[in-house]
């Protein structure tokens, strides 16, 4: 009996060591992420000031645009992959003359430049590896050799437009229409592989991409977040490695820019929200809408929305006494941003589309 208690007590040490030891390392991923976050406002905070010198307004990059600036910052190009367009602007007055050649160089840059090289010129990429002295929190560059548009994803040279005034030049570039759909299909092949890995509709992880970044191979927002499904490295990424590698880590923001990393990722937290914290919500519809809404703000304001209440096992016994109907009205009336009301009403109207699509390409 002594023996007994003695091994009991030694393995209640061991509990609390081992408790001690994650806590400790958990706070260290958190500093982690922290010192990265504080590193990257700063170099989006100093870049931007630097452009405001030049531009009224500074754009920066963001979820369904990438923008570039020459080196002198006279020049400004975004691609807008969700209207469907390149704008060039030049704080010069240009000759027609003028403005097809810079059209086409515009273009030929475009079309030619890779993702990587891409990521590897922008200047708060490049700062932030400046402020995080240790070899391995840098960002690594992706290596994907895909441009960040295709020459068919270019509308008919016939159709740029432009304006000159106050000794400033717009040029506009018209994208093909297709481009959303093409776009799609360049990444479909990765989202089917995730969607029969993970046990969730491709349809799902196809209007998610459309819906955080209209397939913008190098999308962020101020979060940060980061890539195709606009990952946040220290949440919905702790998780997502917690539960592949069996260990909490950060995911980079380079990481999240390789599109095979970042579709893995965000299907995995989709697969998470469904199996682990709406696992036993009995109607599907229910889960699928608590997932979509979780996917934006995260199951505890999902939670509150159902249930006024964070916890989980609680939303999903008042889920579980509505119907579909019943339970989609409710996270329109109380879901606690606008946002995410939004983003609920587009996913579920674009699954729909994909799926139609994709049963189509089946018959």
């Amino acid at each position: 009996m002594a023996q007994t208690n003695e091994d009991s007590a030694e393995f209640e040490q061991y509990l609390k060591q081992q408790q001690q030891e994650f806590s400790t390392y958990q706070q260290s991923v958190d500093k982690e992420f922290a010192e990265f976050v504080e590193a990257w406002k700063q170099a989006e905070g100093k870049y931007k000031a630097k452009i405001s010198k030049k531009w009224q307004q500074a754009k920066l990059p963001s979820q369904k645009q990438w923008v570039g600036y020459s080196d002198d910052l006279n020049q400004r190009t975004t691609v807008d992959f969700d209207s469907g367009a390149i704008t060039v602007e030049v704080h010069q007055s240009l000759t027609s003359q003028q403005v097809s050649a810079l059209a086409k160089k515009t273009i030929a840059k475009l079309t030619k430049t890779s993702i990587s090289d891409t990521l590897a010129k922008d200047p708060i990429v490049q700062s932030v590896n400046k402020q995080l002295t240790k070899s391995d929190k840098k960002l690594a560059i992706t290596s994907s050799t895909k441009p960040l548009l295709a020459k068919k994803h270019i509308g008919e040279l016939a159709n740029i437009t432009s304006q000159s005034q106050q000794q400033k030049t717009v040029i506009t570039i018209p994208l093909r229409p297709s481009l959303l759909s093409e776009n799609a299909q360049r990444y479909y092949p990765l989202a089917q592989k995730q969607a029969i890995k993970w046990k969730i509709p491709t349809s799902l992880i196809l209007a998610i991409i459309h819906t955080e970044s209209s397939f913008n191979p190098l999308a962020r927002s101020h979060i940060p977040a980061f890539g195709l499904m606009q990952i946040v490295p220290g949440s919905a990424g702790k998780d997502v490695t917690q539960f592949l590698t069996g260990k909490i880590s950060v995911l980079s923001p380079t990481q999240l820019y390789s599109a095979e990393q970042n579709i893995e990722a965000g299907s995995v937290y989709l697969h998470l929200l469904m199996s682990r914290y709406f696992k036993n919500v009995t109607d599907n519809k229910n889960k699928l809408y608590m997932a979509i809404a979780g996917y934006n703000t995260g199951p505890g304001n999902v939670a509150r929305a159902v249930s006024n209440t964070t916890s989980l096992k609680m939303a999903t016994k008042a889920a579980n006494k509505q119907t579909s109907q019943q339970l989609y009205f409710q996270l329109l009336e109380n879901l606690p941003h606008q946002e995410t009301v939004n983003y609920l009403q587009k996913v579920l109207k674009r699954t729909t589309y994909y799926n139609n699509l994709l049963t189509k390409e089946s018959t």
